[in-house]
Order: C-alpha cells, then structure tokens, then sequence
C-alpha cells in the first residue's frame, strides 16, 4: 500500500507552496486532486494524484471522474436593456409571459 500524500508532499509535486494548497483546499477544491480527510488533515492518494495530473495534461482520454455540468445559475441584478428588449418583444408576439 503506498502512503498518502501530506500538503507539503503535494505542494511539492505541483509546485505550489503548502498555504497555497491549504487554501485552495477550501476555497477551490476543484482545482486540487481529490483529497482524503484524516480528521483535520488532507491527504492524497499518489496514484489519484498522478491520473488527475494525467488527465490535467491531456493524456487521459477516459472521463471516469468527469462532473455532470449543474443548471445554470440564475443572474443577479438588473437585466440589460438588450435581455429587456428581447423580453418585450416576446411578450409583445404573445410567446412568454
């Protein structure tokens, strides 16, 4: 069985400091490998770190691990003048509410 990878083992492999893997741990956990949580600490499989750094380099052509994209998420704010346009003029052809 190979041992898990701490931060600064990854950090070293990607060349990144270990704060920044801290960091993008919990801000952007997508960005990182899959992450095994050990009580507090975070660590990594060797062999998921080197299929996701694969994968990242385009050498892998299987998406065994390749998220669903979600729905959209809905914008915030005003609507342009263009969208509100767009949207009258639907309205107007009797096609939306």
């Amino acid at each position: 069985m190979d041992a898990l990878l701490t931060a600064k083992d990854l950090a070293k492999i990607l060349r990144y400091t270990e704060l920044s893997i801290y960091n993008l741990a919990s801000t952007r956990p997508h960005s990182l490998p899959p992450a095994v949580r050990l009580g507090r600490s975070l660590r990594w499989h060797p062999k998921v770190v080197e299929s996701w750094i694969d994968r990242k380099a385009g050498l892998s052509t299987t998406s065994d691990t390749t998220p669903e994209p979600g729905p959209t998420p809905k914008k915030r704010g005003r609507p342009t003048k263009g969208e509100a346009a767009a949207k009258a003029a639907l309205k107007a052809a009797g096609g939306a509410k």
